[in-house]
């Protein structure tokens, strides 16, 4: 029965990210597909416990209005991408700073459409729909006692919170600036942004396993890339197949590391989406660009923990 309850997880993530796939495939639209389900359905169905800190329905509304902000920015704002990167992260940390949560993949959901220049309604459906499908099968494994219910706590918004969200979005605006003037996107993919965020949260102990976080981003950009390449571009598969072995593979090596770490997810759907010709520079430009959001990573929480070490010293004594 424990064998089957960690099984069964797995086999729906792998369902969803290829039924996503299978949908933007017969319509002839992959603006259906949203990297970050993969990452979600990882955090909230494969983990044993969630991975973030929020309710289904704060969630879901949270995710959706940054994918509705997203398209918005492309829509409506006309600045030079160098700046609209930066305010997209910006609203973004805002949305999930309101909602209370800690549930950071909604980034992704609002930089990907600003990066990708996506104003189609389509991409703000997907984001809802397949949210929702993943939310459905939660809950009904959690009525069928196959998973634990998990319990929200709301996060308040404080003094030290919104310092440590300004830290993030300075960092990751700078960090963006330089792929964006070269174009060279896949450094600061969206998913590599939610990581770094991941990474510096409050007491996360993301840093202290820094190595397999990197690993598994890396192994998922090369699984993806391989995948898409031998299954669909050379052997003529339908690319739900590519994708459902793609995330198999990095569902492996989660399971194997015990290190459930969602955009890794991400990582791994996100060359279904990317020009056949961009293939083979995806996994080198996904590697750089993690070394640099992880070290960006290390330096953030090695001065919070200065600053906390410091304050220790100098806190009066009782």
């Amino acid at each position: 029965m424990t064998k089957f309850k960690k099984t069964l997880p797995a086999v729906l993530t792998i369902l969803l990210a290829a039924g996503m796939t299978a949908a933007a495939e017969l319509l002839h639209d992959k603006e259906i597909i949203f990297p970050e389900i993969t990452a979600i359905a990882i955090g909230a169905l494969a983990a044993p416990k969630q991975s973030w800190n929020t309710s289904r329905l704060r969630l879901l509304l949270t995710i959706t209005a940054a994918a509705l902000i997203g398209v918005g920015l492309v829509l409506f704002v006309t600045l030079a991408i160098v700046f609209k990167i930066p305010l997209a992260i910006i609203c973004a940390a805002a949305c999930v700073t309101v909602s209370k949560t800690e549930f950071l993949p909604a980034i992704s959901a609002c930089v990907l459409p600003v990066l990708l220049g996506t104003k189609s309604p389509v991409y703000i459906a997907s984001v809802a729909v397949m949210t929702s499908l993943i939310l459905l099968t939660q809950f009904i494994l959690e009525k069928l006692g196959l998973r634990e219910k998990n319990v929200f706590t709301p996060v308040t918004a404080d003094r030290q919170l919104f310092l440590l969200r300004i830290k993030q979005t300075a960092a990751a605006g700078i960090i963006c600036v330089i792929p964006l003037l070269t174009k060279e996107i896949f450094f600061i993919a969206p998913p590599l942004i939610v990581a770094f965020f991941e990474m510096t949260k409050p007491k996360s102990k993301l840093v202290e396993r820094l190595p397999h976080a990197v690993f598994l981003i890396i192994l998922a950009a090369v699984s993806g890339v391989v995948s898409r390449f031998v299954l669909t571009e050379k052997a003529g598969l339908p690319l739900a197949v590519s994708a459902a072995v793609s995330c198999a593979v990095i569902l492996i090596a989660v399971y194997r590391v015990k290190l459930y770490f969602p955009p890794c997810g991400a990582i791994a759907t996100l060359p279904f989406i990317i020009p056949e010709d961009a293939m083979l520079k995806f996994p080198f430009e996904i590697a750089a660009g993690t070394l640099v959001f992880a070290a960006a990573a290390f330096a953030v929480s090695r001065e919070r923990r200065i600053v906390l070490r410091v304050k220790k010293i100098l806190r009066p004594q009782n």
